[in-house]
């Protein structure tokens, strides 16, 4: 259960629930300029019976918090799931005057089945006395639904989350599910239960490849429970991957950004994860609240000398203004260099470190970052130095964002990206090379 810390780590603009524990985003859609975001949720600061949070915002920055949209009932638990704007009231649920918002979520009991509920408000949700529309009693982990639609077939699909696999299903009414095809279990690099999935398309040079995301973990070997990625085509079925499977990577190097999906029907395709990991997520000290989200990122694909076709990821943020010193609650850190470097954030007693190393990787070094003896894990060396293979040679910039417990560090055009926790027990206050050849600019 979340403890109480030394000293109020709630961040300022990473998502964080009003009280009680939140894991999964969940639901993300956007509507008539707004963002919904749903999560994961229960009332208490740890894990217990699942419901779905929900808050909207205009910038993905400020956030209005709403009633919870979907508390457990007959059929289970409210596992995750997502949500598509049905513009064409293809369900029935709304009208041409009131399209509905449809979410598709898991309902967990002893078997794992998907089911619907709609709003034509965007606040209040109604079950589908259909419910489940994708029946199951035979398979053990079959959760996670991501609606989306589909450009080939025309109508709807659904990506889920089955063991040590994808599955596509089809439908034309979000009621009534086809299945179309599956992906896996060939490049699973963590060997564990695959979740929460996600398919979609971006552009690359005048064409377009598709993506799959899908969270894996947790094991010690995957240094807890992380998110990877996929590059390939959707043939309206099914997806396919076009790159070797030894290429596949996670698209976070850090040690804390799981479960992360993208929104539907948004101008941009832009992505939020759960900042956190299973294997310490509820011991964290952060008292009447536990966990946050991470920044909501705009994804790209990029061509790299090192990596070929990469993931790239920048945070949409409100204007950081140039300052001459840290504030020491929220700030970003921009470093260029070339060659090794180290950078330390410091409070005169702790210090976190970061920076790219004699083999081109990007690291983080959180070992003496503030507060860890919440959690051995935590503590463990294992889990506070970690490095990533940069994608390209020569010259770097880094950004790091401090938001007073959570970094975000990108490098190379957010092609390496990594997010990690760290609990100061005072706010650093200082920003300095210790090693090599690197230059800071600070902005508050």
């Amino acid at each position: 259960m979340s403890t109480k810390g030394a000293r109020n780590y709630r961040p300022e603009i990473h998502f964080t629930p009003k009280t009680g524990w939140i894991n999964d985003p969940n639901g993300l859609v956007y509507v008539d300029g707004v963002y919904h975001l749903f999560a994961q949720y229960f009332p208490e600061p740890h894990w217990g019976p699942m419901h779905w949070y929900h808050a909207q915002s205009r910038d993905l920055i400020h956030w209005e918090h709403l009633p919870v949209a979907l508390a457990p009932d007959e059929l289970g638990l409210i596992f995750s799931g997502s949500a598509v704007y049905d513009a064409r009231n293809t369900s029935g649920f709304g009208s041409a005057e009131k399209p509905p918002i449809v979410a598709m979520y898991t309902s967990h009991s002893e078997h794992e089945q998907q089911s619907i509920a709609w709003s034509t408000d965007g606040v209040n949700f109604n079950k589908y006395e259909g419910n489940p529309v994708i029946p199951n009693t035979e398979l053990r982990d079959f959760r996670d639904p991501k609606v989306f639609a589909n450009p080939i077939r025309g109508g709807w699909s659904v990506v889920l989350s089955v063991g040590d696999r994808a599955m596509f299903y089809a439908s034309e009414d979000l009621k009534n599910w086809t299945k179309t095809g599956e992906f896996g279990p060939d490049g699973n690099r963590s060997e564990g239960v695959w979740e929460c999935a996600d398919l979609f398309p971006l552009e690359l040079g005048g064409g377009e490849k598709w993506i799959l995301l899908v969270s894996m973990g947790p094991n010690k070997p995957n240094h807890g429970a992380r998110t990877q990625y996929f590059i390939g085509n959707f043939d309206g079925d099914k997806f396919v991957c076009d790159t070797p499977f030894d290429r596949a990577e996670f698209i976070d190097g850090g040690l804390d950004n799981y479960a992360a999906v993208t929104y539907n029907n948004a101008p941009d395709r832009t992505l939020i994860g759960w900042a956190a990991n299973w294997v310490y997520a509820n011991d964290l000290p952060t008292g009447n609240f536990c966990c946050q989200m991470t920044l909501a990122r705009k994804l790209s694909l990029m061509h790299t000398p090192l990596g070929g076709i990469r993931l790239a990821q920048q945070p949409v943020l409100p204007d950081f203004n140039p300052t001459e010193r840290i504030d020491g609650e929220l700030f970003k850190l921009t470093v260029s260099g070339e060659g090794a470097a180290t950078v330390r954030l410091t409070n005169g007693g702790e210090w976190f470190d970061f920076g790219v190393n004699n083999e081109n990787e990007l690291f983080i070094d959180r070992s003496h970052a503030g507060e860890k003896d919440f959690n051995a894990d935590f503590a463990d060396d294992w889990y506070s130095k970690i490095s990533a293979p940069r994608l390209f040679d020569g010259h770097w910039t880094l950004e790091l964002i401090f938001d007073r417990s959570v970094t975000e560090l990108y490098c190379d055009g957010g092609t390496r990206v990594m997010t990690n926790l760290v609990y100061p027990t005072k706010p650093y206050d200082r920003a300095e090379v210790l090693s090599g050849n690197a230059k800071i600019e600070i902005s508050k």
